[in-house]
């Protein structure tokens, strides 16, 4: 069904694309919206969601601007569903006059090393950190401090490659995995923080946050940082808090128009930003975002990337399903031996909507080194966050051992977390 849009009609150019963003080519068809999709490297294909489509490649570093500029012009927006491509999506906005982040926001955007350069400057307090092109690196970040310690491509996504080390003896025999993972074969390796950690989205319109939304996230998969879990709340405690943190990073990047997700260590009173992107936050973020609070971070993007910007945040038309929702993330080991019915996982679990299997029949599944190595995810939301809970830590248990697959049961929930929600 189409609903009611200032941009109906328009043309958006999508520059890439990543898995699990089939939600936002939904959106953009109820908006009204033309989808031009040009992508030809990921391994989600939308190509029969789109308008028109080009196989064409979008990455940063390999794609051709002056190609891709013939093709997207006469659209009215730019925008993109990849990290790999937001380079690319602010030069080629820039170049045919559309509105976008400016590429050297979006070069900031997809370099970790350049982010902590940035807030730094900004008064922002961040990891200590080194960047990090050969063994010699690593040694000189461990002369100034000791302990455990994270490295981490700059420029991956999905938390591809991203390995806690114990050491600077570890630190250098992971340096060849990490380097591997790396487009511009760089890193930083920076102090492991305690605390737990959170994912802040934010729509910002002339320099301000105009909406926030907070997951609480929880982390396993070996030795890497695989989300696990992710938490929803119509109203976060952490809110204020984020909206202050995003309205700093928004002015350090002087960010007029644009979304942000962004990532932060929380230690007590302090956060500490890990990361951030210039895109809404992938793996069901603007599903689970609308189903609590009422606006699709998808519409947003489209209002923004084709100048409509001044919408917001009036575009939060739809009412909120339920006060908390949550996302449980299959991991497992073994060989997967059938298709699941979605029905029998979510048989007796109310609060269970959705079920989702990535991997097929035949296919060997192995501890992941990145979040598309995940093997199924489920979903719901409801009134009461602990039933919810229990519900999807069953639901994910039936799913992955249906699939034949040794799951990696999730640590049981803190009292102390349970009280926060």
């Amino acid at each position: 069904m189409t609903v009611f849009s200032p941009v109906s009609g328009a043309r958006l150019a999508v520059l890439g694309a990543s898995p699990m963003r089939e939600a936002a080519l939904a959106e953009w068809r109820a908006m009204g919206v033309r989808v031009l999709l040009l992508d030809g490297h990921s391994p989600a294909r939308y190509d029969l969601l789109a308008d028109v489509f080009h196989p064409v490649d979008t990455r940063d570093g390999s794609a051709d601007v002056d190609r891709i500029a013939e093709l997207v012009r006469g659209c009215d927006g730019v925008t993109t569903l990849s990290d790999a491509s937001q380079a690319t999506a602010a030069r080629i906005a820039g170049r045919l006059g559309l509105p976008g982040v400016g590429p050297e926001r979006a070069e900031v955007a997809r370099s970790k090393w350049r982010q902590r350069e940035l807030l730094s400057k900004a008064g922002i307090t961040v990891p200590c950190w080194r960047r990090v092109t050969g063994p010699d690196d690593i040694g000189e970040f461990y002369a100034e401090t000791t302990g455990r310690a994270v490295l981490k491509p700059v420029d991956s996504a999905g938390s591809a490659g991203v390995l806690a080390v114990g050491g600077e003896a570890e630190a250098r025999r992971q340096w060849p995995v990490v380097r591997s993972l790396s487009p511009s074969r760089t890193a930083v390796i920076e102090e492991f923080l305690p605390g737990r950690e959170v994912c802040v989205d934010a729509v910002i319109v002339s320099g301000r946050p105009v909406f926030v939304s907070v997951v609480d996230c929880e982390y396993g998969g070996g030795q890497g940082f695989i989300a696990t879990s992710a938490k929803y709340a119509s109203r976060s405690p952490d809110h204020d808090a984020a909206e202050a943190r995003l309205a700093a990073i928004a002015a350090a990047l002087k960010l007029a128009d644009g979304l942000v997700h962004a990532e932060f260590k929380i230690d007590g009173d302090r956060w500490t930003p890990l990361e951030f992107a210039l895109r809404p936050g992938g793996a069901l973020v603007p599903e689970l975002t609308r189903r609590v609070g009422g606006l699709d971070l998808y519409r947003a993007q489209a209002l923004i990337a084709l100048g409509s910007a001044a919408e917001l945040p009036g575009a939060a038309e739809t009412p909120a399903c339920a006060p908390y929702a949550q996302v449980r993330f299959l991991v497992g080991t073994g060989l997967v031996r059938r298709f699941v019915p979605p029905a029998t996982v979510v048989s007796g679990l109310p609060d269970v909507r959705l079920v989702s299997q990535f991997v097929g029949p035949g296919a060997r599944v192995r501890t992941p080194v990145s979040e598309e190595g995940r093997a199924g995810c489920v979903a719901g939301w409801g009134d009461e966050p602990r039933a919810l809970d229990e519900q999807l830590r069953v639901a994910v248990e039936r799913l992955g051992v249906a699939m034949g697959l040794t799951v990696e049961a999730p640590p049981a929930p803190a009292e102390a977390d349970v009280a926060a929600l």
